[in-house]
């Protein structure tokens, strides 16, 4: 028979013993925080450590100031700030592989009209594209450019033809033909805008405007000179044009040592290299978010295609990895071995539509050129 029990017992309280270690842990871990930040003032940085030095542990020999914080001499140290030039060899190849061929008849500034662009579209029996000289080396703008520089020092000069370009754009664009069209702008040799400042240019040891028999040049270390450059090119991109070809990205080619006088200091020794190279770079990487079109860049020596040519500043090897395709004016016979020149050094795409030859008179065997006409000399 079961007991029956008189009393009710009361229901035993859980105790939660989890909570005894967290709370430990919570303290130690405060603990720990104070007596960090609490000891950062008795910190003694050296060349070699980092050490605490408290005042209970010092020798009697430590000197305070005013307010009780150790006085801590050094030893003298010699510091000198060494900047390496920048090295180009390491880029990598990030344009080129997909670059269309590409054959072309060049149209200079003074052909920039309705009659002769269709006239040089009629001719392109075997071509597909033209090259239209936007901007000579006279500085002189085809288009009514809003570019900062160009605003503000009057080089816009507005008339019939700079008016009536975005239209011949679109009517070259809209024929049958399917007109592949590319621009061409000269970008350190300007005979304009040193006419109206000389706050861009490169200067004699008396001060005048360096000049030779190009014309006078533009700055290639100055930043507002990169940033020119690149405006122009991305109001051209939406102009309409497939591709925009950067023409004179050089410094100019001395025949002796002569002093010349910069816009811009710099931290490195003087480099035409590093001028040249430092631009072309800079002017890339202002239009790499560009939505469309292709950026070209000549090379003006044959050295340049297999080593820096300092002369020029110029470096074939290091713009085939930023730039879509190098121009290079040679001819049939030199072209094959302009290949052999830079065809290692081309990682991306198909060599003979990234380099191209810029030929006169005759059209050569390849995928891609571009034809200039020059009038021939009549023999005696």
């Amino acid at each position: 028979m079961a007991r029956i029990q008189i009393f009710y017992k009361g229901r035993r309280k859980r105790r939660n013993y989890l909570f005894i270690p967290f709370v430990v842990l919570l303290a130690l871990v405060s603990v720990l925080m104070v007596t960090f930040y609490g000891l950062q003032k008795y910190a003694v940085i050296s060349d070699d450590s980092v050490s605490v030095e408290l005042p209970i542990l010092s020798d009697g020999n430590t000197v305070t100031d005013s307010q009780g914080h150790e006085i801590v001499s050094f030893q003298p140290v010699n510091v000198s700030i060494v900047f390496d030039e920048p090295d180009y060899t390491d880029v990598e190849a990030v344009t080129g592989e997909d670059v269309p061929p590409m054959r072309a008849i060049f149209v200079p500034y003074t052909d920039l009209n309705q009659d002769k662009l269709m006239e040089y579209a009629n001719r392109l029996n075997d071509g597909n594209a033209l090259l239209l000289e936007m901007k000579p080396r006279s500085g002189q703008l085809m288009w009514e450019s809003q570019a900062e520089l160009a605003v503000n020092y009057g080089v816009v000069m507005p008339n019939e033809q700079t008016a009536a370009m975005q239209g011949l754009i679109d009517e070259l664009k809209s024929l049958d033909k399917e007109i592949y069209l590319a621009a061409q702008i000269s970008c350190c040799i300007d005979n304009t805008l040193p006419t109206r400042t000389q706050n861009y240019t490169i200067k004699t040891e008396t001060g005048l405007n360096y000049q030779d028999d190009n014309g006078y040049w533009l700055d290639a270390y100055n930043f507002d000179v990169r940033q020119y450059v690149a405006q122009m090119a991305q109001e051209l991109f939406d102009m309409g044009f497939d591709e925009v070809v950067l023409a004179d990205v050089a410094h100019p080619t001395l025949t002796e040592a002569i002093p010349l006088i910069y816009t811009r200091e710099i931290s490195t020794e003087r480099n035409t290299q590093v001028a040249v190279c430092g631009m072309a770079k800079s002017v890339a990487e202002q239009l790499e978010d560009r939505e469309s079109g292709y950026l070209s860049i000549y090379c003006d020596t044959k050295p340049g295609l297999v080593k820096a040519d300092l002369t020029t500043g110029q470096d074939a090897r290091f713009f085939m990895k930023i730039f879509d395709r190098v121009y290079l004016k040679t001819d049939k016979s030199a072209y094959s071995y302009n290949v052999a020149d830079i065809e290692s050094n081309v990682e991306l795409g198909n060599v003979y539509d990234r380099l191209m030859p810029v030929v006169e008179n005759y059209i050569p065997d390849n995928s891609s050129w571009v034809l200039v006409d020059v009038p021939e000399e009549e023999e005696d």
